[in-house]
């Protein structure tokens, strides 16, 4: 009876114990990642003209944290909410968002005067479909890949004219993941995307606006963190 009884105690605590290990990639298994923390990219922007030819800018940006948008798409952070709806495959969806202004001070003949500057902003958006390739229990490789959208132009109270850029593209990332621990991840690797439509858009100082065909690509190695938990 004694030899019983430690049995099932013992069978219980292994489920017990399986039950509770997590392992990346489980079925109904939530990941928030906090995406493009730190990283390389580099960006070509095109653009049409009225004389029939393309004008493009290339901007090369090493950071942490913050990257500046305006020579091409929100960078990041961004922020990632991803379904493991079976084992190893997942679907979900990353979101980009920046916006940056200001105003300027200046004293005229004892008098302040405080002029609102112009706002640039950037959004995109990217429904991804993943599979997740595992080495052991810690390591592993994330592919993940969607089309998105991205939009960015500039506004400014004091002046209608303006641009504006907004793309459809094809995204794909292979992430190299570490697990050190149940309920965190850390990864690193590289994102292409590659624009199949877009438009630029520029509004004159008498309201009328001219639209051109635009194209955008990029390539960057990516860093970020995230959490992971079942559901």
């Amino acid at each position: 009876m004694g030899v019983f009884v430690t049995a099932v105690l013992v069978l219980a605590g292994e489920k017990s114990a399986s039950a509770q290990a997590l392992n990346f990639g489980d079925r109904m298994q939530l990941v928030i990642n906090a995406e493009n923390l730190t990283g390389f990219s580099t960006e070509r922007r095109g653009r049409d003209t009225a004389a029939n030819t393309e004008t493009s800018t290339t901007t090369n940006q090493f950071v942490l944290l913050y990257r500046n948008a305006a020579g091409g798409l929100p960078r990041g952070p961004w922020v990632g909410a991803h379904l493991f709806v079976i084992p190893n495959l997942s679907v979900g969806l990353t979101l980009g968002f920046q916006s940056a202004g200001g105003s300027v001070t200046t004293q005229q003949n004892g008098t302040t005067v405080t002029t609102d500057q112009g706002t640039y902003s950037s959004f995109i958006l990217l429904p991804k479909v993943g599979y997740y390739l595992a080495l052991n229990n810690m390591l592993g490789f994330w592919f993940r890949g969607g089309p998105g959208f991205a939009r960015s132009g500039t506004s400014d109270p004091n002046d209608p004219s303006g641009d504006a850029w907004s793309f459809w593209f094809l995204s794909l990332d292979a992430l190299f993941v570490v697990t050190p621990a149940s309920y965190i991840s850390f990864y690193v690797g590289p994102q292409g995307n590659l624009s199949f439509s877009g438009s630029y858009s520029n509004t004159n100082n008498n309201g009328a606006t001219t639209s051109w065909d635009a194209s955008y690509r990029s390539f960057s190695i990516d860093a970020g963190i995230g959490g992971y938990f079942d559901l």
